[in-house]
């Protein structure tokens, strides 16, 4: 095997490395509380998340449980529990995402 191709290959499997690396998720499940506010000009969700479950920069919540409502609107806040799911990001996703949101953070304060 040439030179360039074995270069080649091993840059590969880094890549490789790298993207499974950054999609990789730890997954917990638990019982919370959601309140859902949706009217004609605005849309609020609000989830009280189960003991011990915390969500950190890159992490994803899922809301399992969701009550039917006429026309998506619910004239009020609607209030009901619901299994969440929570997607732990990964080391390397949770760092990438805090440093581009400095960055954005930055760009807003820098900038009139």
């Amino acid at each position: 095997m040439s030179e360039f191709a074995l270069a080649l290959l091993l840059i590969v499997l880094v890549a490789a490395g790298l993207i499974a690396w950054y999609r990789r998720e730890v997954v917990t499940e638990g019982d919370g509380a959601v309140r859902l506010q949706s009217e004609h000009e605005h849309f609020h969700l609000h989830v009280d998340l189960p003991a011990g479950m915390e969500i950190k920069p890159g992490d994803t919540v899922e809301v399992l449980n969701m009550p039917e409502v006429s026309n998506g609107q619910t004239h009020g806040e609607l209030t009901f529990p619901s299994r969440i799911r929570l997607y732990r990001a990964s080391w390397l996703r949770r760092n990438l995402v805090k440093r581009s949101s400095l960055l954005e953070v930055n760009e807003l304060v820098e900038h009139p």
